[in-house]
């Protein structure tokens, strides 16, 4: 894990999310603005009526999120920090709010972020509203699994994970668990292998996956209809 204030990378920093597939970076945000994003998310799901969706997972796109939220999304820690991992040229595309409680308690089965958009590499920034923990169903990774597309199986699943990746093909594969602060984040590879355990503690944990790709490179994904460019130029726009 990584903790600085300047939120420059050290080269070894650099290799560990090359290497292994994502980053752990230590009180991005404080306590005080991950409670305010918090419940500003509850009155917009709330509001929209996606509060209960058994999925636990809502994405808001460019064209219906929140201004405040499009604003956050420019962060200038957080571009440093992706200027430095995938480059200078940035657009942001997306954001999922992931929300486990007493009703979405199940976990998370194993997937390929790239499989559900497929095109250009992808990275996201997973945010630690609450405290995640293995107990309330923090998220957990193959180290090194980006550098390979694994098979999947297409599951009827309520729950929108049905892009599932085949069980055999991580049988005896190292597993992270990232337990992670609150204003904490994980900074991953749309083709790094993850999934979450399970929510066993009956209290909230939520998180907020924003989605960004390398604005100099092409990308044929049909998911998205518009973007945000948040550094340099784009090719896409």
């Amino acid at each position: 894990m990584i903790e600085n204030k300047n939120y420059l990378l050290t080269d070894e920093e650099v290799e560990r999310y090359h290497h292994a597939g994502y980053l752990v970076v230590k009180n991005l945000y404080d306590r005080r603005e991950m409670q305010f994003w918090k419940e500003k998310i509850i009155t917009l799901l709330k509001k929209e009526g996606h509060y209960n969706n058994p999925s636990g997972v809502h994405v808001f796109f460019l064209h219906d999120l929140h201004p405040y939220f499009i604003d956050k999304m420019r962060d200038p820690k957080v571009v440093k920090i992706l200027q430095q991992l995938i480059g200078q040229n940035l657009e942001f595309l997306s954001v999922k709010a992931v929300y486990k409680n007493v009703k979405t308690r199940f976990s998370s089965p194993w997937h390929q972020d790239w499989y559900y958009w497929k095109g250009a590499i992808k990275t996201s920034v997973w945010i630690a509203l609450d405290d995640a923990t293995i107990e309330n169903g923090c998220v957990r990774m193959v180290p090194g699994s980006h550098n390979k597309l694994f098979k999947w199986n297409n599951v009827d699943d309520p729950n929108m994970f049905n892009r599932r990746t085949d069980e055999k093909e991580i049988e005896g594969l190292p597993v992270d668990a990232l337990a992670v602060e609150s204003g904490g984040a994980v900074f991953f590879h749309d083709r790094t292998l993850h999934g979450a355990y399970e929510n066993v503690t009956g209290a909230d944990r939520f998180s907020f996956i924003t989605t960004y790709r390398d604005a100099s490179i092409k990308d044929e994904s049909t998911v998205w209809d518009s973007a945000m460019v948040v550094s340099g130029e784009s090719v896409n726009i």
